[in-house]
């Protein structure tokens, strides 16, 4: 079976670019016919897939072109392509006139896959719905990563098949236990960003900190300050920084900057425990590394984190944007630390109950092969 990832922009770092370099190794070691067509610059992620015997058909063109211009220069490579494939997975959603294009290059038995990258969000104009559903009619299938995502798609009208499935996590690696340092170290994986929330991250952290060296006075115990570590880059990073500043935690917050993959599980590993302020997720490929290398998180109740984080093993998830209530349950999980009620080691075969990488690969596999005409 020959399996196409229409991809568009791919970006260096990102949790949709990690999860198609997943799935596409995941596939082709396999024995599946993988293939990739995007655009964008080289990355380490594009030499991880074509290191995966993965052939990659790539346009150069860089980033910041207005009217979708970079997806219809990709247009006359991606028909070459598709035109021998069995299944072709998207990881955006093209224009309609793009993907209308695609489809009538393929033949009756090629199949049109669409895997959410956010929580699918209804238009707010009959116009916009229409051509949203336009479009989501082509599929075949959409794999989406919560319950709740396969709701908001009937509610703008798709009644196609529908599956819910996690993204693919890379294979954690030997656990690494909890910095032997005093000093308590919350982290942040992810782009800088006004998705993120980090201005609401940078206050619940404030908050936080007041409240841990509060306790430490009550408990007759002298606790180092906290500190807040954020491991990404973005457009965002002058102006949180200035934040910083402002609200007087300064000396206590680390711009590490982008993390090169191979370095992802180190960084993860210098934390306690993690949390996420995002206004919006999809599958929050960053959460699933966490808690793959046993940290715990604590996230905002968006996209699929609530599914994420349903078990109280791994986490808490915090239903406001209050930062106090947020630090409230930071609170929680750093009691349950100091007290050695949770551990990477228990973290992780929570984790691995249903984030096993190896048994979200066979499920990816049995659900493209119920799609193929041999299979059925």
């Amino acid at each position: 079976m020959k399996i196409l990832f229409y991809f568009g922009g791919f970006a260096p770092i990102g949790g949709i670019e990690t999860f198609c370099k997943n799935l596409l190794c995941y596939l082709q070691s396999r024995n599946y016919d993988c293939q990739l067509v995007c655009w964008g610059p080289n990355s380490s992620l594009l030499q991880s897939i074509e290191q995966a015997k993965v052939k990659i058909v790539r346009n150069p063109w860089q980033w910041g072109c207005r009217w979708n211009l970079p997806d219809w220069l990709l247009l006359p490579l991606g028909i070459q392509q598709i035109k021998q494939s069995n299944i072709v997975l998207f990881g955006k959603l093209f224009p309609v006139e793009i993907l209308k294009r695609l489809k009538s290059q393929i033949g009756k038995s090629t199949k049109f896959v669409y895997i959410t990258p956010y929580q699918p969000l209804p238009p707010t104009t009959t116009p916009e719905k229409n051509q949203l559903l336009e479009a989501l009619n082509l599929f075949d299938l959409i794999l989406v990563q919560a319950s709740a995502f396969t709701e908001d798609l009937h509610q703008i009208g798709y009644q196609g098949r529908v599956e819910v499935i996690s993204y693919i996590p890379q294979q954690p690696s030997n656990l690494k236990p909890l910095p032997a340092n005093e000093q308590l170290r919350i982290g942040f994986l992810g782009r800088l960003v006004e998705d993120k929330n980090i201005p609401l991250l940078l206050e619940t952290f404030r908050c936080f900190q007041e409240k841990y060296l509060q306790t430490s006075i009550a408990d007759n115990k002298q606790k180092q300050k906290p500190s807040l570590h954020l491991f990404g880059d973005g457009h965002l990073r002058e102006q949180l920084e200035q934040l910083t500043q402002n609200l007087g935690i300064a000396s206590s917050v680390v711009f590490h900057g982008s993390i090169p993959n191979n370095e992802v599980e180190n960084a993860i590993a210098s934390c306690h425990l993690f949390a996420f302020t995002s206004r919006t997720e999809g599958q929050c490929l960053a959460a699933l590394e966490i808690l793959g290398c046993g940290r715990p998180i604590v996230a905002t109740n968006v996209g699929a984190l609530p599914d994420i984080l349903s078990d109280a093993r791994l986490g808490r998830i915090v239903k406001s944007t209050n930062a106090n209530e947020f630090a409230d349950r930071l609170m929680e999980i750093a009691k349950l630390i100091e007290q050695q009620s949770i551990s990477p080691d228990t973290i992780r075969s929570a984790y691995l109950e249903r984030y096993a990488p190896e048994n979200l690969g066979d499920r990816y596999e049995k659900i493209f092969n119920s799609l193929s005409p041999m299979n059925s």
